[in-house]
């Protein structure tokens, strides 16, 4: 009978907590979770990575680098 409650609580917390971040930091958060899971998985369970695995994984963080770099070098600007 509660189960609504549990699912909905966290929800409308993520919600509150959403509305007072600005979207790039929103996306670099929701950026980080799946890169935790790659990680989880190559290190703590040994799973084997290949070479498109691990150039996927490099262009996808290159792209973030980029990103925040040309955040960061339009906020000096401004």
């Amino acid at each position: 009978m509660l189960s609504g409650v549990v699912t909905a609580v966290p929800l409308l917390l993520f919600t509150l907590a959403a509305q007072r971040l600005a979207y790039s930091t929103m996306g670099m958060i929701q950026f980080s979770s799946p890169s935790m899971v790659f990680l989880i998985g190559l290190l703590l369970f040994a799973k084997p990575l290949d070479g498109a695995q691990l150039v996927s994984f490099a262009l996808i963080w290159s792209a973030i680098a980029l990103f925040v770099w040309d955040l960061f070098a339009r906020s000096r600007r401004a």
